[in-house]
């Protein structure tokens, strides 16, 4: 079955590229705004339609879920197994070679914002669905491709759907790493916001005008700045500053001055939140900029030194609460986006929490450092582990596929990235990403080779198979 089923993707290996390149074309970073038609925004709600057009161009069931989600989907029964995926993408971000949003190709990869995260899976297992379909092989259950539309914030796609429709008995998301991921870390989102709009002391050397950087909580920032206003030493108080850095993040800073106000940048490297050690983190060092600063407002120094101890590393061990555990390993922590101004400020966390920690004990040890009247702590959002176990049904069914396939050992990882699959039952993340490859999720020149992205849809056309026979 595996050759009958290689073959057929092998006929569409064309139409799989070009899709995937249209796909990436559309550029699908969420909008909030009040038409109820397109609730992430006019680029979710195009790319959305495009897969659902495809699907039903290619001639199965598509259906559109009021803009939230759609659905393509193949085969007859009672039982469904389902494959979760997602249209959207994050913001591009800066530091690209290659356009984000035309699907070029060059060395046989193809480069582009969600090329990886999770265009190119989904229509590799658009493409799957079909190659079954087209096979004609007896199977004896339904497959729903679920296509959800805001992933990467909020995950409201995903819960609208699982509110109006069926709920998939199990199955695998596309948006992950190979062989088998059967745990996925705890998320926890947070920000802090401060005011400092007390009289300040006017002979101080510094008066800060704005801070700024990072686009999402889920991605490590690249790029943050602040500006202020100088007189007198003001000057040798921010060069000092800056020279007292390690040389590695030194090297990342510029100055410029104009008249009496002065630039501060930084230029990192940006990096998906849950592997915040690959990247280098504008924001953090910014906040360490600033914490060796003279400014005016105490308020102001109370809320920096809240952010500082909690970017001085990236696994919350100066800020008091990191943990780990042998299934997922250890805690991670990125300050995503920062905004302050002369007055007021926020900043917004992201927190990875080992499977088998206690999100009320981190949290209540970020609440021990918030503690000041001029300091307002609030969650936003927290995703629950993912754990399955290993000996089920559906992980073996994985394993044996990826083994066959592959012919490499089928290990099973924990990660600290999220899927869909922690909002259903009996779901694990199954690829895209082989051993050994870099994750590019979330960073500059994003790209899936072409050979990868034909070979994930033999995968999981072969996959899907076992699971609906």
């Amino acid at each position: 079955m595996e050759k009958v089923l290689n073959d057929i993707i092998d006929s569409m290996a064309e139409n799989i590229i070009n899709s995937t390149i249209e796909t990436v074309r559309i550029k699908s970073v969420l909008e909030e705004g009040n038409d109820k038609t397109k609730p992430f925004g006019e680029g979710i709600d195009k790319a959305l339609n495009y897969t659902l057009d495809l699907g039903k161009g290619l001639e199965m069931k598509s259906e559109n879920i009021d803009g939230y989600a759609g659905f393509v989907e193949i085969g007859h029964g009672k039982d469904m197994v389902g494959v979760l995926a997602h249209i959207d993408v994050v913001p591009e971000g800066n530091g690209w070679t290659y356009p984000p949003y035309e699907g070029m190709i060059e060395d046989r990869k193809l480069y582009g914002r969600g090329a990886l995260d999770d265009k190119g899976p989904l229509i590799a297992c658009m493409y799957a669905l079909k190659a079954i379909e087209k096979s004609k092989i007896p199977i004896s259950k339904r497959c729903r491709l679920i296509i959800g539309t805001d992933e990467e914030t909020l995950g409201r796609g995903i819960k609208y759907y699982l509110k109006k429709c069926e709920k998939p008995k199990c199955g695998f998301s596309p948006d992950a790493e190979f062989p088998v991921i059967y745990a996925e870390k705890g998320i926890l989102r947070f920000e802090i916001q401060g005011t400092f709009n007390e009289k300040k002391n006017d002979r101080k050397k510094l008066k800060l005008l704005r801070v700024s950087g990072g686009t999402r909580a889920n991605v490590v920032p690249d790029y943050a700045k602040a500006e202020m206003k100088v007189k007198g030493s003001g000057d040798k108080n921010i060069s000092n500053a800056v020279n007292s850095l390690e040389y590695t993040k030194r090297k990342l800073v510029t100055i410029n001055k104009e008249d009496d106000f002065v630039i501060i940048e930084v230029k990192g490297q940006s990096a998906h939140a849950s592997t915040p050690e690959l990247g280098i983190n504008a924001i953090s060092i910014i906040i360490e900029i600033l914490s060796k600063l003279d400014i005016a407002s105490i308020k102001f120094k109370k809320y920096i030194d809240v952010l500082r101890a909690l970017t001085e590393d990236v696994n919350g061990k100066k800020a008091g609460f990191y943990c780990n555990d042998e299934i997922s390993g250890d805690l991670t922590l990125n300050i995503g986006v920062v905004e302050i101004d002369d007055v007021k400020g926020r900043a917004v966390f992201d927190i990875r929490y080992p499977v088998m920690a206690q999100k009320d004990e981190i949290w209540q040890k970020i609440c021990s450092l918030c503690n000041d009247d001029s300091i307002k702590l609030l969650e936003i959002q927290d995703k629950k582990p993912l754990y399955v176990d290993p000996k089920s049904k559906l992980i073996k069914t994985l394993q044996k596929v990826y083994k066959e396939m592959m012919d490499q050992n089928p290990e099973l990882i924990a990660i600290g990235g999220g899927t869909y699959c922690r909002y259903l039952d009996n779901f694990v993340a199954f690829g895209p990403v082989f051993p050994g490859q870099r994750e590019l999720a979330h960073e500059p020149d994003e790209y899936i080779s072409l050979s990868d992205l034909i070979l994930i849809s033999k995968i999981y056309a072969q996959a899907i198979y076992e699971l609906i026979k």
